[in-house]
């Protein structure tokens, strides 16, 4: 379905066992840096090109395969572009909180897909209406006895959320009040977190989670809380830098369509469908710490 500066920023908690869990590729890390310094060339070229990014695992919103990136608004922000004469590419540039970066600095034009904040206002133009909508939920081992009513049920409590993951405002406001926000540089690493016993909770969009779930077999070890936690819209967000600005009429037109909304449906089905398509479940039960 958030991976940067937030309108309320979230305590950043970084261990030196969280690092050890998941290192990175060097083949990833190289990739990524030369990525990085490709796009730090100059975005939105001479062709009509706008580069973008987006979150690596908010499956279906968006996610990473194989070096590509997927999902519901990519493809619904190449299609408002295309309507524009512009030619959107969504590039994989590693983490969320990257992405953002980038994008705050001018090396690339647009987020995709990612919430309203006035810190991310402060960098980029919010395009509206929205690309999607989002649910933040809580996910919690099988046998944990955590109830979510109210927002002081989380008193106290270690809950994970992704490096640079805004929820929404509202609900990036709750977590700092009342929770111990603890951010891990992946959803993967904090669902291990969770597993081994270091958080209470993870918070992340519903979907995404119950996604990654399957993929990785651990349905029967975690659940997702039926209480939402709150729900925001998607948007996509164009650096103030980038001349792609230009395109923005024509964007908002496509957006504004009677039609958008049957097109929006189709498009989640069909990414949904590939997600699952690329990421079976484990043929045998494989979730561990």
């Amino acid at each position: 379905m958030d991976l940067l500066a937030e309108a309320h920023i979230l305590p950043i908690v970084f261990r030196r066992q969280d690092l050890l869990l998941a290192p990175a590729p060097p083949r990833r890390r190289l990739a990524a840096l030369a990525l990085a310094a490709a796009l730090a060339a100059g975005p939105a070229a001479a062709d009509g090109t706008v580069r973008a990014c987006a979150h690596p695992a908010a499956q279906p919103m968006s996610w990473q395969h194989q070096g590509r990136l997927h999902g519901v608004c990519i493809e619904a922000a190449k299609r408002a572009f295309a309507a524009a004469g512009w030619t959107l590419r969504v590039d994989d540039v590693g983490p969320w909180s990257r992405c953002q970066a980038m994008v705050e600095r001018g090396q690339v034009d647009a987020l995709v897909c990612a919430f309203d904040t006035p810190k991310r206002r402060e960098y980029a133009v919010v395009v509206e209406p929205a690309l999607a909508r989002n649910e933040a939920a809580l996910f919690v081992r099988r046998d944990s006895p955590l109830r979510f009513e109210r927002w002081a049920d989380l008193g106290g409590l270690r809950i994970g959320v992704g490096h640079g993951v805004s929820l929404g405002a509202e609900v990036d406001r709750q977590l700092a009040r009342h929770a111990m926000v603890d951010n891990a540089l992946s959803e993967a690493m904090n669902l291990r977190k969770l597993l081994a016993g270091r958080l209470d909770a993870v918070a992340t969009a519903r979907e995404a989670g119950e996604q990654m779930l399957r993929a990785q077999g651990c349905e029967q070890q975690v659940r997702v809380l039926p209480r939402t936690l709150g729900g925001a819209p998607l948007y996509l967000q164009i650096s103030r830098q980038s001349p792609a600005i230009a395109a923005l009429p024509a964007v908002r037109a496509y957006l504004q369509r009677p039609d958008y909304a049957v097109e929006l449906q189709q498009l989640h089905g069909q990414q949904a469908e590939l997600f699952r398509s690329q990421n079976p479940p484990p043929p045998q039960a494989s979730c561990a710490p």
